[in-house]
């Protein structure tokens, strides 16, 4: 949004409730936009617990969800991004010398200043006048500070408003119009932030015809692939039986023909395995965007390339990325294409790392078969704030006559489940060993009770020929995909969906077997999910004596890693090109301190790191058990590796029925190798638990970790050190 700093991507939605979370933002903006935040006091806020399932008061400092908001979004990588620093520096600093030239005075606007970056770098470089807005008041606060830390108080006006409501004339934010534009509103999906209204009113009313705009344009490409893996992250594939051929559970016709959603699934493409996509259009430039006003910006565009097909294959998905150019030489290229299409591709070392801009993933409605050669039309679209893209067979279509609005999800599952937990679903090693253990368990006289938000469990064991089974699903998105499934897989005269454990009245045949995946679409990190465990014992009235639990448990694992960019997200600046930003690291500390959990959830798959220490197990649970007491546990283990320690690596691995063989893991895949890249599971989020301090580590140090579980409130409280063992 205009004047606002940086928000961050919109990366990632994480295993919660889409809708929650749309109106829990839309509730947080009012809130700051609207309400005085002159008071600071503690207020208390209700929550439900994710382990325990319980509502509960919170006392929380009224102003929790701006500092939250400024420590998961200013202190991402944005100013640890060296590239874009520097070229927006030299982008700058043309600007102004190309405007002395001509024997103009340089009046710069900034918009959406954040820190002041950009209005520093237009100061040092001769600046004759420079107004800066920043919406979001304690980040414009921050900006003040910044710029009378490094002298610059009397060179530049920092005006706390959106562009979009500041004012030109005398005595008013802005003496004059400006003849120089500077900003950075762009994400992942390089307009959805409002980019195109804002440069589309800053031209109307901020600056002058023909001023200079840093950056001046910006292209997006897009490339079409054949890509299964990617697809599962959109599409629900049958799940088969153990032989791994025939099927048991079919998809619903309603769900294989939806379009799906045309939201934006941001990853870092460059960490996407090479080896599990085929090109079948190669990257190909599909809009400029002309931010200098020289050519009017349009809200809504669509075009038609007529292409031809690189490769034989099923057209799937569209990565996108896009280029900024920064200079008035047209020389500087900012490009964030994946490392195989990057400018700088011949040295991945340099490749800049940045997560505030990824890359983008669209899926499209339809597969399309292609053969090397065929002529295929390739349908761009954009509204004001994203893209959507359609592609079809030139040789059995007329691109007048065909329908390519924008997808919208018409099956309900693309709403009711996060990508991350499609892809779940869809991996067929994890579904074949809930189906193994099923099978072990699983009678005709099986009285099975499901407890899971979305599982298709339940629904395994019907097929599996369970003479009952009862769903508990406490989400109503899922719960309407799951009777999708029942019905079409003609199952509804064995399956009962229940809305929450007061549902279940007294059974004439008690429960014989409890399963679960376990899944919860309000946990955020993994353990969050033992809230099974509180179920299990919470419908225990309702089981037999006898009655089998799958999974039986639960444990934690860590590992000491050391990340090659992660790290970046909790660290200080320090100085940014020269700058100090000493307030700025203040604010973010104090922001983080108030808002921040010790560990935080990630997709480790996107993030490389190197293992530092083997996996070690730090707890355990026991689901056949009652949950009572705390646990508490510490120890050490051997570091094993050398290098700087950035942090420690959490996972969970579920044990379904004691086989190891069917135990699934959240964590890493395949043999850990000290001091090598890690492969991670790609369907589920790892937690991190960051060291305020990197830590310098060799074969002679130790790591210790003390962990507790408080049952009552569910929490899992994590402490990890490093140190030498000779100290």
């Amino acid at each position: 949004m205009a004047g606002a700093a940086y928000t961050g991507t919109s990366k990632k939605l994480l295993n919660v409730d889409l809708l929650s979370v749309v109106y829990r933002r839309l509730i947080h903006k009012y809130i700051h936009r609207h309400c005085s935040t002159s008071r600071r006091m503690s207020v208390f806020t209700i929550k439900v617990n994710p382990v325990t399932g319980k509502s509960e008061w919170e006392l929380q400092n009224e102003d929790y969800d701006y500092h939250q908001e400024i420590a998961r979004s200013a202190f991402a990588d944005m100013l640890h991004d060296t590239e874009r620093n520097q070229k927006y520096y030299i982008g700058v600093k043309r600007a102004i010398e190309k405007m002395h030239s001509m024997g103009k005075k340089a009046h710069v606007l900034d918009i959406g200043t954040g820190t002041g970056l950009l209005s520093m770098m237009a100061a040092k470089s001769g600046a004759d006048t420079i107004v800066a807005c920043e919406a979001f008041h304690p980040m414009a606060e921050c900006a003040k500070k910044v710029i009378n830390e490094n002298g610059l108080e009397d060179k530049i006006v920092i005006i706390p408003k959106r562009s979009t409501d500041m004012t030109v004339g005398v005595g008013q934010d802005m003496e004059h119009r400006a003849n120089i534009l500077v900003t950075e509103v762009f994400d992942t999906e390089l307009i959805g932030e409002g980019a195109i209204s804002t440069f589309i009113h800053a031209h109307e009313e901020l600056l002058e015809k023909d001023s200079i705009v840093v950056p001046s344009s910006a292209t997006v490409y897009v490339q079409v692939v054949g890509s299964q893996l990617a697809q599962n992250w959109n599409r629900l594939q049958p799940i088969a039986d153990i032989d791994r051929t025939t099927l048991l559970l079919d998809t619903p016709e309603k769900v294989q023909q939806c379009p799906g959603a045309a939201a934006v699934h941001d990853i870092q493409l460059s960490q996407f395995p090479k080896d599990q996509f085929n090109t079948i259009i190669p990257p190909t430039p599909v809009f400029r965007f002309d931010w200098s006003g020289k050519v009017p910006l349009a809200r809504e565009r669509s075009n038609a390339l007529n292409l031809v097909s690189s490769g034989n294959g099923v057209a799937q998905v569209v990565f996108m990325w896009w280029d900024l150019v920064m200079d008035v030489h047209e020389e500087i290229i900012l490009s964030c294409a994946p490392v195989w299409a990057h400018p700088m591709s011949d040295n991945e070392k340099m490749l800049p790392w940045r997560d505030h801009w990824m890359q983008a993933v669209y899926y499209l409605p339809s597969e399309i078969p292609v053969t090397k050669g065929d002529k295929l039309v390739l349908i761009s679209q954009h509204d004001e704030y994203s893209f959507w893209f359609h592609m079809f067979s030139k040789d059995h279509c007329r691109v007048e006559d065909l329908d390519y609005d924008r997808p919208i999800c018409e099956c309900g599952l693309h709403v009711a489940f996060g990508r991350t937990r499609i892809g779940a679903m869809n991996d067929s090693d994890r579904n074949y060993k809930y189906v193994s253990a099923l099978r072990e368990y699983v009678t005709s006289d099986s009285i099975c009770l499901c407890l899971s938000d979305g599982s298709l469990l339940g629904a395994m064991a019907a097929r599996l020929g369970a003479k009952k089974v009862y769903y508990i699903d406490g989400n109503t998105l899922t719960r309407h995909v799951v009777r999708d499934y029942i019905k079409h897989n003609n199952l509804e005269d064995r399956i009962v969906i229940l809305n929450s454990v007061k549902d279940l009245k007294p059974l004439t045949d008690k429960v014989t077997l409890v399963i679960g995946e376990p899944h919860f679409v309000t946990t955020l990190l993994p353990w969050q999910n033992v809230y099974f465990w509180y179920l299990k014992n919470e419908v225990s009235q309702y089981l037999s004596t006898t009655a089998t639990v799958l999974p039986i448990g639960a444990s934690v694992w860590a590992m000491a890693v050391q990340f090659h960019d992660l790290w970046k997200i909790r660290a200080p600046l320090h100085s940014v090109e020269g700058f100090k930003v000493t307030d700025f690291d203040k604010l973010i500390e104090s922001s983080s301190s108030i808002s921040d959990s010790a560990v935080e959830a990630q997709p480790l798959w996107e993030y490389p790191c190197e293992a530092l220490s083997q996996p070690f197990c730090i707890l355990d649970f026991n689901f056949t058990t009652n949950i009572e007491d705390s646990v508490e546990t510490k120890g050490q283990v051997s570091c094993k590796g050398s290098g700087t320690c950035h942090g420690v690596a959490l996972w969970v691995n579920w044990d379904l029925d004691g086989n190891p063989k069917h135990t699934i893991s959240t964590g890493p895949i395949g043999t850990v190798e000290i001091n090598k890249k890690v492969t991670w599971d790609m369907h589920t989020r790892q937690g991190v638990y960051f060291f305020q301090s990197h830590k310098s580590v060799d074969e002679t140090s130790n790591f210790f970790y003390e962990v507790q579980f408080r049952p009552q409130d569910g929490d899992v409280q994590f402490q990890f050190d490093v140190n030498p063992l000779h100290s």
